[in-house]
């Protein structure tokens, strides 16, 4: 067991898998550029440039995918959007899909690749405002990249978590059918920062947005066994926003929130985007 802890845990944390789906934007017909785009640590990032389909680009979005996800999970929202006027950039994260890296660090490195694909976004669109979009993992990355880079205007943020460490020590427990030791998840997730050279101490969502004022919308389902709606209802409390939407989703789990929520979750979203790119 403590060769588990010490060799294998810590592993698992920062190297969650590589998912690459053979989907293209091409598939919904949709105008689109593949990118490649290097971080501030010369890591190769991979992505697609959904154009819009309107005659006039209201905005951008960045789409961020969860932990062993990819771009492609991201691929039918971009289609949508730019059918509606809406630009829109998805990239693996670092240690994902076709991105080079090979450590997850859930925001602590990730929030600074996000600034860079903001300056992308600023030299394609100038003067078009820049919102982001997480889901899980990349709702955690989003919020600790608005912390810094207030060219994101606003955000929308799914199902995503407080800190590290509490999400790693759910995570085991769920692993191990109830049983949690917080010492052990502690240790993995101090092995984790060694080798992947990183703060855990500093991903730190709940944190991050006592000093965002952007708009923020975040969802959550009551019935996501992986994030609990706790979480998300506490970074929405915590939120220095005055302009926030907090968005429960009854009988929403961790991967079926658009069709849960159904037309009516989708239109709200739409109406926060919208709100924003015409304020």
């Amino acid at each position: 067991m403590l060769l588990v802890i010490h060799f294998v845990a810590p592993y698992a944390i920062i190297q969650p898998g590589r998912v690459h789906l053979n989907s293209t934007p091409a598939d919904y017909n949709m105008a689109y550029k593949k990118l490649s785009l290097k971080t501030t640590d010369s890591i190769n990032l991979v992505g697609y440039h959904i154009k819009s389909q309107k005659d006039h680009t209201k905005g951008v979005l960045i789409l961020v995918h969860g932990v062993g996800g990819c771009k492609e999970h991201f691929v039918a929202l971009g289609a949508k959007l730019a059918k509606i006027g809406i630009a829109s950039y998805l990239f693996d994260e670092r240690a994902h899909g076709e991105s080079g890296g090979k450590y997850c660090t859930y925001g602590f490195y990730e929030k600074h690749d996000i600034t860079k694909i903001v300056d992308l976004a600023k030299q394609t669109y100038p003067n078009m405002p820049v919102g982001i979009w997480g889901n899980s993992l990349g709702g955690a990355v989003a919020l600790q990249a608005m912390e810094i880079d207030k060219r994101l205007e606003f955000g929308v943020i799914e199902s995503t978590f407080t800190n590290l460490h509490q999400i790693t020590f759910d995570y085991k427990k769920r692993v191990l059918q109830g049983i949690g030791i917080r010492a052990i998840s502690d240790y993995a997730l101090q092995r984790a920062g060694k080798i992947a050279n990183f703060n855990p101490e500093k991903v730190q969502p709940i944190a991050a947005v006592k000093n965002i004022e952007q708009p923020v919308f975040i969802a959550h389902g009551d019935k996501d066994i992986h994030i609990s709606i706790k979480y998300g209802k506490a970074l929405y409390e915590h939120l220095k926003s005055k302009d926030k939407v907090w968005y429960p989703i009854e009988g929403g789990t961790h991967v079926n929130m658009s069709k849960q929520g159904g037309k009516v979750y989708q239109n709200a979203l739409l109406k926060f985007i919208n709100e924003n790119l015409n304020p």
